[in-house]
Parts: structure tokens; C-alpha cells; sequence
């Protein structure tokens, strides 16, 4: 089994713009891994109201060997109550665990300007869990690693890059990397990220 009680995972609610990921944990689950019981998610010191059959995805990375990776199965809201007075959500999966390939992950379009390998400018076009597409003036070569620091709110991320494609342009080079060895809680920070700025353009599409 890939999970167990207190474990730490993500919770995902609704589709497109109007998806969010908030972060919990197993509080137990059964033998057959059809339920879960998760502690409910907490926002600004207040309870998520998620109401029954709301339709969620939980996901968690694991580092154990061989099954190293990101896994997400999809349920439903079962019911809300309190055990030993902590607020619980239980989840009914309807879902085998799929594990997740670094470019399923969601990507969004953005302008951010960085700094790769100390001192260098770059603009990052585009980002998701799994990687980012940003323009440089520098020929660097397929394989190659770089460190990027970008700021995402109110946190400067420096994030470890492999460049996988190259593209010439007018000004330059953009170049798609992924990234190598970044813990769980930045990836989660910038998935959250893209999440936020999904709703973003989403609303301005619609005030246009």
C-alpha cells in the first residue's frame, strides 16, 4: 500500500480556473483503499466547507523505492463529522492511483522576470509543477542544468532545471526545462500558483 495515516497529501477541488489545492493529511484509511479519512482542510484558520458528493482528486508524492513519484486517485465527498473532536472529511474513491507523469502537470502562461545561475536575466514564459519555459539570450546546450530564482508571491524559489527543447528567436533562445530535486512543498507552492493565476486570466476573460 502507497499510503497510511498521516501521511501528508493534497486535496483537489473543482475543474479549470476554479480548481483549487489545499494540503492535509490521512487520518486513517481502509484495507481496501475505497475510503479515506482526511483531516479537513484548513484556510485563514477557518474550515473548507466541502459538501457531500463534491468531487475531489487526492494526490501525494512518495519517495519510497521502486514506486518513486506522484500518485492522484479520484473520489467523491462521502460525509463531514468530527473524531476526537478534529474535524474530517471522508473521501470514497472512485479510482485506482495513477501515477502522474511530470507533463500532466497543469501549465500556465506568465511573464516573470528571473535570474539563472546567479546573475543572469531571464523571463519565465510559462510554469507548472513539473517545469517552465523561459527566455534567454544565452546558447546553452540540451542536457544542460541551470539554477533559476524567480519570485512566486511573496517567496523567491531557486529552482534546479534541466533544459530538455531549445527554440531560436528574435531576441535569443527559450528553452523547456523540467525540474530535478525539488522538495514537495515548493512544488506544491508553485502548483498553487498556477492554480491562482488559472482564476486570474480566467476572470479577466470574462470582464473583457
Amino acid at each position: 500500500m502507497l499510503i497510511s495515516p498521516n501521511q501528508r497529501v493534497e486535496l483537489i477541488v473543482g475543474e479549470g480556473a476554479e480548481q483549487r489545492v489545499f494540503l492535509t493529511r490521512i487520518e486513517d484509511l481502509d484495507e481496501l483503499d475505497d475510503y479515506l479519512l482526511l483531516a479537513a482542510p484548513i484556510v485563514n484558520g477557518e474550515i473548507v466547507p466541502l459538501r457531500r458528493e463534491t468531487a475531489v482528486t487526492v494526490s501525494f508524492y512518495t519517495y519510497d523505492m521502486p514506486h518513486q513519484g506522484r500518485y492522484q486517485a479520484i473520489g467523491v465527498v462521502e460525509r463531514r463529522f468530527k473524531e476526537n473532536s478534529v474535524p474530517v472529511i471522508l473521501i470514497k474513491l472512485t479510482s485506482e492511483w495513477q501515477k502522474i507523469q511530470l507533463r500532466d502537470f497543469v501549465r500556465v502562461s506568465v511573464l516573470i522576470e528571473g535570474i539563472y545561475n546567479g546573475t543572469n536575466p531571464c523571463v519565465i514564459k510559462d510554469i507548472s509543477g513539473g517545469g517552465l519555459l523561459c527566455s534567454i539570450q544565452e546558447e546553452l546546450e540540451l542536457g544542460s542544468r541551470i539554477d533559476i530564482d524567480i519570485p512566486i508571491e511573496k517567496s523567491l524559489l531557486r529552482l534546479q532545471c534541466k533544459v530538455l527543447r531549445a527554440t531560436r528567436t528574435e531576441r535569443g533562445y527559450e528553452y523547456g526545462c523540467i525540474f530535478e530535486d525539488i522538495d514537495e512543498p515548493t512544488r506544491l507552492q508553485i502548483i498553487q500558483y498556477v492554480y491562482k493565476r488559472q482564476i486570474e486570466l480566467y476572470r479577466k476573460e470574462i470582464n473583457q
